[in-house]
This record gives C-alpha cells, sequence and structure tokens, in this order.
C-alpha cells in the first residue's frame, strides 16, 4: 500500500513539474489566433515556423552569448573552487576555518542585495556594458556552494592517498592535478550543472549591467518578444523551447555524475 501511495504523489509530482514544459512545446506550435482561441488545446496545424521566426528574431545571437558567459563562469568557478577547496581540506592552516567560514557565510548572502554596491563599483571600473561585469560576478557568487561541496568531497578521501603519492615522488600540483581531478569528476559535473543553470536563467544582472543590443544574454533577449502592445506568444515560446533544450540535454547526459557527486559532497563529521 505504502509503495501505491508514494508512485500516487511521484505521478502528481510529475505531472505538476512536467505539464508546463509540455505546454510550452504545443504552444510553440500554434498561431497566435489558436493560442488566444484555445491556450490548453492542441493546435490544428504544427507550426514549425515558429521557431524559424524566433530564430531570424535574433535569438542565435543572445544564445551565444549566454553559452560563452556560462562556459567561461563553469571553467573558471571550477578552477577556483576546487583549488580553494583543496587547500582548506587537504591542507589545512592556521585561519583555514575562518576562511571556510567566509564562504559558507556567502552562501546566505541573497545574489540581488549587493546589486546597487556592484553597479556603483563596476561602472567606477569601467566594466558596465562588457561581458566582466557579468563574469566577475557570477564567478563570486557560485564559489561559496562549490567550495562547499568539494570541500566535503575532499574532506572524506582517506589521507592514505595523499602520503602514497608523495612517497611515489609526486609534489602537490601532481597530487590535485593527477589524482584528485579524476576522483572528483562526479562532483565537478555537479558543480558545473548548478553554476550553468544559475548563470543561464540569471536574469537581473544581465539587465541591469548590460545595455548593448549585441551583448545580451537569453533571459533578456527573450523580452524582445514583448512588443509595444502586444505579445507575440507564438514565436515567444518556440523561444522558450530554444532556451530550455540545452539545459535539458546538459543534465540528462551528466545526471548519474550529479547524483553521486550530491551524495559524494555531503560534508561529514
Amino acid at each position: 500500500m505504502s509503495k501505491v501511495i508514494k508512485l500516487f504523489f511521484l505521478f502528481v509530482y510529475t505531472l505538476i513539474t512536467g505539464y508546463p514544459l509540455v505546454w510550452m512545446i504545443i504552444s510553440s506550435m500554434k498561431t497566435n489566433s489558436e493560442f488566444h482561441a484555445n491556450p490548453w488545446g492542441f493546435p490544428e496545424n504544427l507550426q514549425l515556423s515558429n521557431y524559424v521566426n524566433a530564430w531570424e528574431n535574433g535569438i542565435q545571437n543572445y544564445l551565444l552569448n549566454s553559452v560563452w558567459i556560462t562556459i567561461i563562469t563553469v571553467i573558471a568557478t571550477l578552477l577556483a573552487a576546487s583549488l580553494i577547496a583543496f587547500i582548506l581540506a587537504r591542507r589545512p592552516f592556521k585561519g583555514s576555518k575562518i576562511v571556510l567560514s567566509l564562504f559558507l557565510l556567502g552562501m546566505m548572502i541573497p545574489i540581488h542585495s549587493t546589486l546597487i554596491s556592484l553597479f556603483v563599483m563596476l561602472n567606477k571600473m569601467h566594466l558596465l556594458n562588457t561581458y566582466g561585469a557579468l563574469f566577475f560576478p557570477y564567478v563570486s557568487f557560485s564559489l561559496p556552494v562549490a567550495v562547499f561541496l568539494l570541500y566535503g568531497f575532499y574532506l572524506q578521501l582517506p589521507k592514505e592517498l595523499d602520503e602514497a603519492a608523495y612517497m611515489d615522488g609526486c609534489n602537490i600540483y601532481s597530487v590535485f592535478f593527477k589524482i584528485y581531478t579524476p576522483l572528483s569528476k562526479p562532483i565537478l559535473a555537479t558543480v558545473a550543472i548548478f553554476t550553468a543553470l544559475h548563470v543561464w536563467n540569471e536574469f537581473v544582472y544581465a539587465l541591469v549591467f548590460i545595455s548593448d543590443e549585441a551583448m545580451k544574454t537569453l533571459p533578456i533577449g527573450l523580452l524582445s518578444f514583448n512588443e509595444e502592445y502586444s505579445i507575440d506568444y507564438a514565436s515567444l515560446t518556440a523561444a522558450l523551447v530554444i532556451a530550455t533544450l540545452p539545459t535539458i540535454i546538459l543534465y540528462i547526459i551528466m545526471q548519474e555524475h550529479v547524483t553521486k557527486g550530491v551524495a559524494a559532497g555531503a560534508v561529514k563529521g
């Protein structure tokens, strides 16, 4: 009986979370008149031209900008967080606990609470309306969670691993890059997914810090489908499908690593 109840709740949860995606895909194949006449129904004829319209409306430029910023942010976050977590977990020094606490404190700060101060600082540094205006805040706010997960993973590895490596003549760089990095693939994949999703969907910083049309990211680019007195829902939903597909595909490919990584990254003790 308990199994039936669990399956029922899983079905309800899947229905609630999955239906918006299905509705978005169905709506992307309607005409605007069909959308307004019957927003919940199926289209009479599949309008694949909506995807062509969305692409011709410039979404490919916004897509490329988001891909570029996401890749650079993920790489920088993985490199910085793994090095920091490795030092804190495997080479603790006086004050390392304080440093770790500061990173954990960063997880509690709402990202957009720093909007005004960041705007003033970036303006003085002449970084507004550049990729740096997004890159530096994105990396900074991704580091606390990344360090937390990687620290938990590194902490639970046996000390004999380091001792054996040093006995074989490895230095600290060899230990990190040749031993710890390969062992960290699941947790690194988890950090990469979390960081990529955050950067891909971030809206407020991209809206405030970037005004150049050629540099706008995907969430901001979707606003271009809103006309002055109307909204092109057919092209907008097609653009939303295009914007959503990369993250879904990425998660499907890496879901096994993400599951292992979340379990491995839990801090013990």
